[in-house]
Protein backbone atom coordinates (compact mmCIF):
# COMPACT_ATOMS: atom_id res chain seq x y z
CA UNK A 1 0.00 0.00 0.00
CA UNK A 2 0.98 3.27 -1.05
CA UNK A 3 2.76 5.70 1.98
CA UNK A 4 0.28 8.46 1.33
CA UNK A 5 -3.14 6.10 1.06
CA UNK A 6 -2.05 4.34 4.20
CA UNK A 7 -1.77 7.79 6.36
CA UNK A 8 -5.05 8.80 5.12
CA UNK A 9 -6.44 5.49 6.24
CA UNK A 10 -5.38 5.58 9.39
CA UNK A 11 -6.82 9.04 10.30
CA UNK A 12 -10.64 8.12 9.69
CA UNK A 13 -12.31 7.63 13.23
CA UNK A 14 -15.02 5.24 13.12
CA UNK A 15 -16.72 6.47 15.85
CA UNK A 16 -16.62 10.30 13.99
CA UNK A 17 -18.10 8.81 11.00
CA UNK A 18 -20.82 6.52 12.84
CA UNK A 19 -21.38 10.28 14.96
CA UNK A 20 -21.42 12.61 12.10
CA UNK A 21 -24.12 10.01 10.26
CA UNK A 22 -26.07 9.89 12.90
CA UNK A 23 -26.87 14.06 13.04
CA UNK A 24 -27.18 13.80 9.70
CA UNK A 25 -29.95 11.48 10.46
CA UNK A 26 -31.93 13.33 13.50
CA UNK A 27 -32.46 16.22 10.73
CA UNK A 28 -35.28 15.25 8.71
CA UNK A 29 -35.34 16.31 4.76
CA UNK A 30 -37.98 14.60 3.45
CA UNK A 31 -39.06 16.71 0.78
CA UNK A 32 -43.05 18.22 1.66
CA UNK A 33 -45.47 20.13 0.75
CA UNK A 34 -45.32 22.26 3.84
CA UNK A 35 -41.68 24.12 2.74
CA UNK A 36 -41.86 25.19 6.75
CA UNK A 37 -40.90 22.00 7.66
CA UNK A 38 -37.14 23.13 6.00
CA UNK A 39 -37.30 20.22 3.17
CA UNK A 40 -33.41 19.77 3.02
CA UNK A 41 -32.20 22.84 3.93
CA UNK A 42 -31.36 22.30 7.50
CA UNK A 43 -29.11 19.26 6.71
CA UNK A 44 -27.67 20.78 3.49
CA UNK A 45 -27.22 24.12 5.57
CA UNK A 46 -25.59 21.84 8.80
CA UNK A 47 -23.70 19.85 6.48
CA UNK A 48 -21.98 23.36 4.98
CA UNK A 49 -20.43 24.54 8.15
CA UNK A 50 -18.88 21.21 8.40
CA UNK A 51 -17.53 21.53 5.36
CA UNK A 52 -16.36 24.53 5.82
CA UNK A 53 -15.06 23.85 8.88
CA UNK A 54 -12.34 21.47 7.40
CA UNK A 55 -11.36 24.17 5.33
CA UNK A 56 -13.15 23.79 2.13
CA UNK A 57 -14.23 26.19 -0.36
CA UNK A 58 -18.11 25.96 -0.39
CA UNK A 59 -21.01 27.44 -2.06
CA UNK A 60 -24.87 26.78 -1.12
CA UNK A 61 -26.78 27.48 -4.00
CA UNK A 62 -30.51 27.51 -3.96
CA UNK A 63 -32.43 25.37 -6.56
CA UNK A 64 -35.58 26.38 -4.75
CA UNK A 65 -37.34 28.24 -2.04
CA UNK A 66 -35.47 26.43 1.20
CA UNK A 67 -34.09 23.65 -1.03
CA UNK A 68 -30.25 24.24 -1.73
CA UNK A 69 -27.40 22.40 -3.35
CA UNK A 70 -24.04 22.41 -1.29
CA UNK A 71 -20.97 22.32 -3.52
CA UNK A 72 -17.31 22.10 -1.66
CA UNK A 73 -14.04 22.05 -3.62
CA UNK A 74 -10.71 20.67 -2.19
CA UNK A 75 -7.44 21.20 -4.20
CA UNK A 76 -4.61 19.34 -4.01
CA UNK A 77 -0.77 20.33 -4.35
CA UNK A 78 -0.21 20.43 -8.00
CA UNK A 79 -2.89 20.84 -11.10
CA UNK A 80 -4.04 17.56 -12.07
CA UNK A 81 -7.75 15.92 -12.61
CA UNK A 82 -11.00 16.16 -10.81
CA UNK A 83 -12.88 14.32 -9.36
CA UNK A 84 -16.84 14.00 -7.79
CA UNK A 85 -18.05 13.09 -5.53
CA UNK A 86 -21.63 13.08 -5.29
CA UNK A 87 -24.26 12.23 -2.81
CA UNK A 88 -27.79 14.07 -2.62
CA UNK A 89 -29.56 15.25 1.07
CA UNK A 90 -33.18 14.39 0.47
CA UNK A 91 -34.81 11.20 2.03
CA UNK A 92 -37.71 9.42 0.89
CA UNK A 93 -41.20 9.67 3.46
CA UNK A 94 -41.00 7.63 6.53
CA UNK A 95 -44.17 6.06 5.73
CA UNK A 96 -46.23 5.43 9.31
CA UNK A 97 -43.21 6.52 12.18
CA UNK A 98 -45.09 3.92 14.24
CA UNK A 99 -44.21 0.51 12.14
CA UNK A 100 -40.74 1.29 12.35
CA UNK A 101 -38.83 -0.61 15.60
CA UNK A 102 -36.59 2.17 16.53
CA UNK A 103 -38.29 6.28 15.83
CA UNK A 104 -37.27 7.10 11.96
CA UNK A 105 -35.07 10.36 12.24
CA UNK A 106 -33.76 9.14 15.99
CA UNK A 107 -30.37 7.10 14.80
CA UNK A 108 -30.42 4.14 16.92
CA UNK A 109 -27.66 1.91 17.21
CA UNK A 110 -28.44 -1.86 17.84
CA UNK A 111 -26.24 -4.62 16.80
CA UNK A 112 -23.53 -2.50 14.95
CA UNK A 113 -26.26 -1.22 12.48
CA UNK A 114 -27.54 2.63 12.45
CA UNK A 115 -30.87 2.82 11.48
CA UNK A 116 -33.25 5.43 10.62
CA UNK A 117 -34.77 7.36 7.20
CA UNK A 118 -32.05 7.83 4.85
CA UNK A 119 -29.03 5.59 6.64
CA UNK A 120 -28.20 4.03 3.48
CA UNK A 121 -29.68 6.22 0.50
CA UNK A 122 -27.53 7.78 0.85
CA UNK A 123 -26.78 9.96 4.64
CA UNK A 124 -24.66 7.02 5.92
CA UNK A 125 -22.61 7.66 2.17
CA UNK A 126 -22.44 11.69 2.53
CA UNK A 127 -20.84 10.75 6.01
CA UNK A 128 -18.55 8.43 4.27
CA UNK A 129 -17.50 11.05 1.39
CA UNK A 130 -17.19 13.81 3.93
CA UNK A 131 -15.28 11.79 6.46
CA UNK A 132 -12.80 10.50 3.33
CA UNK A 133 -11.76 13.83 2.69
CA UNK A 134 -11.49 14.65 6.14
CA UNK A 135 -8.63 12.20 6.62
CA UNK A 136 -7.26 12.82 3.35
CA UNK A 137 -7.18 16.52 4.29
CA UNK A 138 -5.90 15.95 7.85
CA UNK A 139 -3.24 13.49 6.20
CA UNK A 140 -1.91 16.36 4.28
CA UNK A 141 -3.71 16.44 1.00
CA UNK A 142 -0.72 14.49 -0.75
CA UNK A 143 -2.54 14.74 -4.47
CA UNK A 144 -2.78 16.60 -7.67
CA UNK A 145 -5.60 18.10 -9.12
CA UNK A 146 -9.48 18.75 -7.15
CA UNK A 147 -12.11 16.97 -5.27
CA UNK A 148 -15.03 18.36 -5.57
CA UNK A 149 -18.30 17.27 -3.22
CA UNK A 150 -21.57 17.74 -5.03
CA UNK A 151 -24.18 17.31 -2.43
CA UNK A 152 -27.85 18.11 -4.57
CA UNK A 153 -31.30 17.96 -3.16
CA UNK A 154 -33.90 16.03 -4.96
CA UNK A 155 -32.48 12.53 -6.25
CA UNK A 156 -35.49 11.18 -5.42
CA UNK A 157 -37.79 13.26 -7.19
CA UNK A 158 -37.29 14.68 -10.76
CA UNK A 159 -33.51 15.68 -10.01
CA UNK A 160 -33.48 18.91 -9.93
CA UNK A 161 -30.59 19.18 -7.90
CA UNK A 162 -28.41 17.87 -10.07
CA UNK A 163 -29.82 19.41 -13.14
CA UNK A 164 -29.44 22.89 -11.24
CA UNK A 165 -25.56 21.66 -10.82
CA UNK A 166 -24.58 20.90 -14.30
CA UNK A 167 -26.86 24.03 -15.44
CA UNK A 168 -24.35 26.37 -13.18
CA UNK A 169 -21.30 24.97 -14.42
CA UNK A 170 -20.25 22.79 -11.29
CA UNK A 171 -19.22 19.96 -13.93
CA UNK A 172 -17.53 21.30 -16.73
CA UNK A 173 -13.90 20.16 -16.13
CA UNK A 174 -14.98 17.40 -14.17
CA UNK A 175 -12.95 13.85 -14.99
CA UNK A 176 -14.58 10.99 -12.81
CA UNK A 177 -17.55 10.90 -10.47
CA UNK A 178 -17.99 8.53 -7.83
CA UNK A 179 -21.42 8.05 -7.17
CA UNK A 180 -22.38 7.45 -3.53
CA UNK A 181 -25.49 4.97 -3.04
CA UNK A 182 -26.53 2.01 -1.51
CA UNK A 183 -24.82 -1.03 -3.40
CA UNK A 184 -23.65 -2.94 -0.77
CA UNK A 185 -19.79 -1.63 -1.57
CA UNK A 186 -20.31 -3.49 -5.60
CA UNK A 187 -18.55 -1.28 -7.95
CA UNK A 188 -21.84 -0.50 -10.38
CA UNK A 189 -20.44 0.63 -13.71
CA UNK A 190 -23.84 0.83 -15.61
CA UNK A 191 -27.33 1.67 -14.43
CA UNK A 192 -31.09 1.91 -15.98
CA UNK A 193 -32.32 4.18 -18.32
CA UNK A 194 -35.61 5.40 -17.46
CA UNK A 195 -38.64 6.90 -19.31
CA UNK A 196 -42.22 8.44 -17.53
CA UNK A 197 -44.63 8.59 -19.86
CA UNK A 198 -48.59 9.50 -19.33
CA UNK A 199 -50.83 8.35 -22.44
CA UNK A 200 -54.39 9.33 -22.34
CA UNK A 201 -57.29 7.52 -24.56
CA UNK A 202 -60.17 9.58 -25.51
CA UNK A 203 -63.65 8.31 -25.24
CA UNK A 204 -67.10 9.55 -25.48
CA UNK A 205 -69.03 9.61 -22.07
CA UNK A 206 -72.13 7.49 -21.95
CA UNK A 207 -74.84 6.24 -19.56
CA UNK A 208 -73.10 2.65 -18.19
CA UNK A 209 -76.62 1.02 -19.89
CA UNK A 210 -75.88 2.82 -23.44
CA UNK A 211 -72.35 1.93 -24.00
CA UNK A 212 -73.34 2.13 -27.60
CA UNK A 213 -74.07 5.98 -27.21
CA UNK A 214 -70.52 6.70 -26.48
CA UNK A 215 -66.76 5.27 -26.97
CA UNK A 216 -65.11 3.59 -24.11
CA UNK A 217 -61.82 4.77 -23.43
CA UNK A 218 -61.21 1.71 -20.65
CA UNK A 219 -61.36 -0.78 -23.42
CA UNK A 220 -59.51 0.66 -25.52
CA UNK A 221 -56.33 1.25 -23.09
CA UNK A 222 -56.78 -2.37 -22.15
CA UNK A 223 -55.86 -2.72 -26.06
CA UNK A 224 -53.16 -0.79 -25.64
CA UNK A 225 -51.61 -2.34 -22.22
CA UNK A 226 -51.51 -5.41 -23.90
CA UNK A 227 -50.18 -4.33 -26.83
CA UNK A 228 -46.99 -3.09 -24.76
CA UNK A 229 -46.71 -6.08 -23.04
CA UNK A 230 -46.04 -7.48 -26.37
CA UNK A 231 -43.70 -5.03 -27.20
CA UNK A 232 -41.77 -5.19 -23.75
CA UNK A 233 -41.75 -9.22 -24.17
CA UNK A 234 -40.13 -8.51 -28.49
CA UNK A 235 -37.28 -6.28 -26.30
CA UNK A 236 -36.42 -9.09 -24.23
CA UNK A 237 -36.09 -11.51 -26.44
CA UNK A 238 -33.57 -8.83 -28.75
CA UNK A 239 -31.53 -7.67 -26.05
CA UNK A 240 -31.52 -11.16 -23.82
CA UNK A 241 -30.59 -10.58 -20.06
CA UNK A 242 -28.00 -8.19 -19.45
CA UNK A 243 -24.97 -9.43 -16.74
CA UNK A 244 -25.84 -6.69 -14.48
CA UNK A 245 -29.06 -4.99 -15.35
CA UNK A 246 -31.38 -7.98 -16.10
CA UNK A 247 -33.97 -7.06 -18.68
CA UNK A 248 -35.60 -3.73 -20.21
CA UNK A 249 -39.40 -3.07 -19.04
CA UNK A 250 -42.47 -1.18 -19.73
CA UNK A 251 -44.68 -1.57 -16.58
CA UNK A 252 -47.82 0.70 -16.19
CA UNK A 253 -48.05 1.90 -12.99
CA UNK A 254 -50.80 3.93 -12.98
CA UNK A 255 -54.22 3.33 -14.52
CA UNK A 256 -57.17 6.08 -14.08
CA UNK A 257 -60.61 6.51 -15.55
CA UNK A 258 -61.88 9.13 -15.65
CA UNK A 259 -59.00 11.24 -15.41
CA UNK A 260 -60.92 13.87 -13.79
CA UNK A 261 -63.87 14.14 -11.90
CA UNK A 262 -65.53 11.43 -10.21
CA UNK A 263 -65.78 7.62 -11.34
CA UNK A 264 -69.23 6.59 -11.10
CA UNK A 265 -70.10 2.88 -11.84
CA UNK A 266 -72.90 3.43 -14.44
CA UNK A 267 -70.98 6.18 -16.31
CA UNK A 268 -68.55 5.78 -19.07
CA UNK A 269 -66.10 8.24 -18.62
CA UNK A 270 -64.93 10.10 -21.47
CA UNK A 271 -60.95 9.61 -21.60
CA UNK A 272 -58.49 6.99 -19.26
CA UNK A 273 -54.94 7.33 -19.07
CA UNK A 274 -52.06 5.15 -18.07
CA UNK A 275 -48.73 6.07 -16.61
CA UNK A 276 -45.75 3.90 -17.80
CA UNK A 277 -42.11 3.34 -15.85
CA UNK A 278 -40.37 2.50 -18.59
CA UNK A 279 -36.59 1.17 -17.67
CA UNK A 280 -33.90 0.67 -20.67
CA UNK A 281 -30.67 -0.64 -20.68
CA UNK A 282 -27.53 -0.80 -23.11
CA UNK A 283 -28.90 -1.16 -26.63
CA UNK A 284 -32.07 0.52 -26.19
CA UNK A 285 -32.31 4.02 -28.33
CA UNK A 286 -35.09 6.35 -26.32
CA UNK A 287 -36.34 8.18 -29.59
CA UNK A 288 -37.13 4.69 -31.38
CA UNK A 289 -38.74 3.49 -27.97
CA UNK A 290 -40.86 6.79 -28.36
CA UNK A 291 -41.28 5.68 -32.11
CA UNK A 292 -42.39 2.10 -31.76
CA UNK A 293 -45.27 3.36 -28.93
CA UNK A 294 -46.55 5.81 -30.93
CA UNK A 295 -46.52 3.21 -33.91
CA UNK A 296 -48.50 0.75 -31.88
CA UNK A 297 -51.32 3.61 -30.85
CA UNK A 298 -51.70 4.04 -35.08
CA UNK A 299 -51.60 0.56 -35.28
CA UNK A 300 -54.98 0.64 -32.63
CA UNK A 301 -56.13 3.49 -34.97
CA UNK A 302 -56.41 1.65 -38.21
CA UNK A 303 -57.71 -1.40 -36.63
CA UNK A 304 -60.48 0.53 -34.88
CA UNK A 305 -61.07 4.39 -35.81
CA UNK A 306 -62.79 5.61 -32.62
CA UNK A 307 -59.34 4.79 -31.02
CA UNK A 308 -57.24 8.34 -30.15
CA UNK A 309 -54.69 8.27 -28.07
CA UNK A 310 -51.49 10.93 -27.61
CA UNK A 311 -48.21 10.14 -25.29
CA UNK A 312 -46.46 13.05 -23.42
CA UNK A 313 -43.26 11.46 -21.93
CA UNK A 314 -42.78 13.47 -18.37
CA UNK A 315 -38.91 12.41 -17.53
CA UNK A 316 -36.22 10.73 -19.56
CA UNK A 317 -32.83 9.54 -17.94
CA UNK A 318 -31.00 7.60 -20.25
CA UNK A 319 -29.06 4.41 -19.19
CA UNK A 320 -25.42 4.75 -18.75
CA UNK A 321 -22.21 2.69 -19.25
CA UNK A 322 -18.80 3.32 -18.31
CA UNK A 323 -16.02 0.82 -19.64
CA UNK A 324 -13.90 -1.80 -17.04
CA UNK A 325 -10.59 -0.22 -18.16
CA UNK A 326 -11.69 3.72 -17.65
CA UNK A 327 -9.20 5.07 -14.87
CA UNK A 328 -11.92 5.83 -12.40
CA UNK A 329 -13.01 2.05 -12.62
CA UNK A 330 -9.45 1.15 -12.43
CA UNK A 331 -9.03 3.13 -9.44
CA UNK A 332 -12.00 1.57 -7.95
CA UNK A 333 -11.19 -1.16 -8.25
CA UNK A 334 -7.84 -1.18 -7.25
CA UNK A 335 -9.16 0.97 -3.92
CA UNK A 336 -10.96 -2.00 -3.05
CA UNK A 337 -8.55 -4.93 -3.55
CA UNK A 338 -6.36 -3.25 -1.28
CA UNK A 339 -8.63 -2.29 1.65
CA UNK A 340 -10.67 -5.25 1.64
CA UNK A 341 -7.95 -8.00 0.30
CA UNK A 342 -10.73 -9.46 -1.92
CA UNK A 343 -11.57 -8.99 -5.67
CA UNK A 344 -13.89 -6.67 -6.39
CA UNK A 345 -17.83 -7.50 -7.26
CA UNK A 346 -18.92 -5.46 -10.68
CA UNK A 347 -22.57 -4.86 -11.33
CA UNK A 348 -25.23 -2.46 -12.26
CA UNK A 349 -27.50 0.03 -10.25
CA UNK A 350 -31.35 -1.30 -11.36
CA UNK A 351 -32.47 2.41 -11.02
CA UNK A 352 -31.11 5.89 -12.60
CA UNK A 353 -29.46 8.22 -10.06
CA UNK A 354 -27.94 11.51 -10.65
CA UNK A 355 -24.86 10.14 -12.00
CA UNK A 356 -27.53 9.64 -14.91
CA UNK A 357 -27.70 13.11 -16.12
CA UNK A 358 -23.20 13.93 -15.28
CA UNK A 359 -22.54 10.93 -17.86
CA UNK A 360 -25.43 12.10 -20.28
CA UNK A 361 -25.00 15.64 -20.39
CA UNK A 362 -21.40 16.24 -19.59
CA UNK A 363 -20.43 12.68 -20.74
CA UNK A 364 -18.70 12.37 -17.08
CA UNK A 365 -17.38 8.73 -16.54
CA UNK A 366 -19.62 7.85 -13.31
CA UNK A 367 -19.10 4.49 -11.42
CA UNK A 368 -21.66 4.02 -8.45
CA UNK A 369 -20.57 2.39 -4.98
CA UNK A 370 -21.64 2.78 -1.66
CA UNK A 371 -22.17 1.02 2.01
CA UNK A 372 -25.81 -0.15 2.19
CA UNK A 373 -27.78 -3.28 1.16
CA UNK A 374 -29.51 -2.17 -2.15
CA UNK A 375 -32.91 -3.86 -1.33
CA UNK A 376 -33.04 -2.04 2.15
CA UNK A 377 -34.02 2.02 1.05
CA UNK A 378 -37.05 3.58 1.12
CA UNK A 379 -38.06 0.32 3.60
CA UNK A 380 -39.45 0.62 7.22
CA UNK A 381 -36.57 -0.26 9.49
CA UNK A 382 -33.89 1.42 7.15
CA UNK A 383 -30.37 0.84 8.46
CA UNK A 384 -26.45 0.75 6.98
CA UNK A 385 -23.70 -1.29 8.73
CA UNK A 386 -21.39 -0.12 11.14
CA UNK A 387 -18.40 -2.41 9.63
CA UNK A 388 -19.47 -1.73 5.97
CA UNK A 389 -19.70 2.03 6.30
CA UNK A 390 -16.18 2.13 7.40
CA UNK A 391 -15.03 0.02 4.29
CA UNK A 392 -17.18 2.85 2.32
CA UNK A 393 -15.01 5.55 4.03
CA UNK A 394 -11.48 3.98 3.09
CA UNK A 395 -12.48 2.75 -0.54
CA UNK A 396 -13.51 6.68 -0.83
CA UNK A 397 -10.34 7.79 0.16
CA UNK A 398 -7.90 4.68 -1.77
CA UNK A 399 -9.98 5.72 -4.44
CA UNK A 400 -9.52 9.27 -4.94
CA UNK A 401 -5.82 8.83 -4.11
CA UNK A 402 -5.16 6.54 -6.63
CA UNK A 403 -7.34 8.52 -9.14
CA UNK A 404 -5.65 11.80 -8.36
CA UNK A 405 -2.25 10.56 -8.77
Amino acid sequence: METKIAKALSRINQREVVDFTCELLRIPSVVRADIEQGNEENVALFIAEKLKAMGLAVNIDYVAARRPNIIAVYEGKQPGKCLLFEGHTDVVTEGAAEDWTYPPFAARIADDRIYGRGACDTKGNVAAMIMAVKAIIEAGGEFNGKIVLCIPVDEEGMMIGIKHFIKQGWADGVDGAIICEPEENNLCITQKGAMRAIIKVEGKMSHGCMPLAGINPITRLARLITALDEYEKREKTRLGCHRFLGYPSITPTIVQAPVQGEPQINVMPKEAMVALDIRTVPGQDHEIIKREINAIMGALHEYDGNFKAGMEVIEERPWTETAQDDPLVVALAEAYREVTGKEVIYNGVPGATDGTFLNAWKNIPVATIGAGNRLIPHQKDEYVDIPELLETTKLYVAAALRYLK
